[in-house]
């Protein structure tokens, strides 16, 4: 079960090195406005769990 663990957290590690070295190549493909697309939707996903972190503390708290 170890061993799964660390092989899946080696896999993410490699995705995301792989990500990072193809960062310049990614961003000239998606353009300016494709790269302006992808930030706006990745801020709309963070406020989102972040509402969803407070909407489940808030939860946590009123169950105590």
């Amino acid at each position: 079960m170890l061993g799964l663990l660390i092989g899946a957290i080696a896999a993410v590690a490699l995705f995301c090195l792989g990500v990072f070295r193809l960062a310049n190549r990614i961003e000239a493909a998606l353009g300016a406005s494709g790269a302006l697309v992808l930030a706006k939707l990745l801020g709309v996903l963070l406020a989102a769990l972040a509402v969803q972190f407070v909407i489940d503390g808030v939860r946590a708290l009123l169950d105590s």
